[in-house]
């Protein structure tokens, strides 16, 4: 199968002058390594065409304007020629085998994708429900495992599949739960998401989201965090306990109450979520932990 690399950038000069020489090496199997741009302010633009001379995999993919990280990650697959696709941060460094230790798990046609082990946090993402909310937590492993959703920045999906579910959903905007709503989404639908330890690579954090202030991303992950809920459950018994969760915390944090105005006014810009109901919800939180699943 032809394999393209896709990485998203904005403002990272600096991070990709270190990490695109790793990503040109280890990734001698792809065909080529698509660059999204997402409007840079920096010189990103210039050092990218400059290493696109001394590479001809190199295809260079620029925004007319910043559009956010799905935006950005969804034009890369649509241009990609493969029909699998690595999607990589600008600050993920790869090493030898990546790729390849991967492969083999896409000879079941219902695996949608492999997220990749990032060394010294070696995990899969497992979710359950509780307080009204997706819970989350990494569990260490050192062997193949089934994944709650892939890293946006650090895995291989089918380029057909992504697509046939519309990718990353850009209800989400600037950015955060990307890639826990389509790993869902993915699940929901019937496909599956693995974790594989020996496709590793090394996350030197030279992130988009440092350069937004604290209060700014606090804001966008507890409206996100609740999106998530309102994009997927259908499960009539889990949203009367987001709803209990959603009072609870407008009692004790009046602040909250802008959170869900928020949440309610972005989902109004947007289309419906796209996925197939094939698994229920609690089919879903069962496959990763019976016991925890709670109203």
């Amino acid at each position: 199968m032809k394999i393209s690399v896709v990485v998203t950038n904005w403002n990272g000069k600096t991070i990709l002058e270190k990490s695109l020489p790793q990503i040109i090496k280890y990734s001698k199997i792809a065909s080529e390594i698509i660059i999204v741009d997402d409007f840079s302010e920096d010189d990103s633009l210039a050092f990218i065409k400059s290493e696109q001379k001394k590479n001809k995999k190199i295809v260079l993919v620029p925004q007319t304007e910043n559009r956010g990280f799905a935006n950005t990650s969804n034009l890369g697959v649509q241009v990609a020629k493969g029909e699998l696709i690595v999607l990589l941060n600008n600050d993920i460094y790869p090493t030898d085998g990546y790729i390849e230790n991967s492969l083999h798990h896409f000879k079941d046609p219902k695996v949608f994708g492999v997220g990749f082990a990032e060394v010294g946090s070696e995990n899969w993402p497992r979710i359950f429900w509780s307080e009204g909310y997706f819970q989350y937590e990494p569990i260490h492993s050192n062997s193949v495992h089934i994944a709650a959703w892939l890293s946006g920045g650090s895995c291989i999906v089918r380029k057909k599949i992504f697509q046939s579910l519309g990718g990353f959903d850009e209800v989400y905007k600037p950015f955060y739960s990307e890639d826990l709503d389509l790993g869902y989404r993915a699940w929901k639908s019937g496909y599956t998401l693995l974790w594989e330890p020996e496709s590793k690579v090394y996350h030197r954090h030279g992130t988009t989201t440092s350069k937004f202030s604290k209060h700014f991303t606090d804001y966008v992950k507890e409206r996100n965090r609740l999106l998530v809920v309102y994009r997927n459950i259908t499960d009539k018994s889990l949203l009367r306990s987001n709803y209990v969760g959603i009072i609870f915390r407008i009692l004790f944090g009046p602040n909250y109450i802008k959170i869900v105005r928020a949440a309610k006014r972005q989902i109004s810009s947007y289309p419906k979520s796209i996925y197939v109901n094939s698994r229920t919800d609690r089919e879903i939180f069962n496959m990763f932990s019976k016991d925890e699943t709670k109203d």
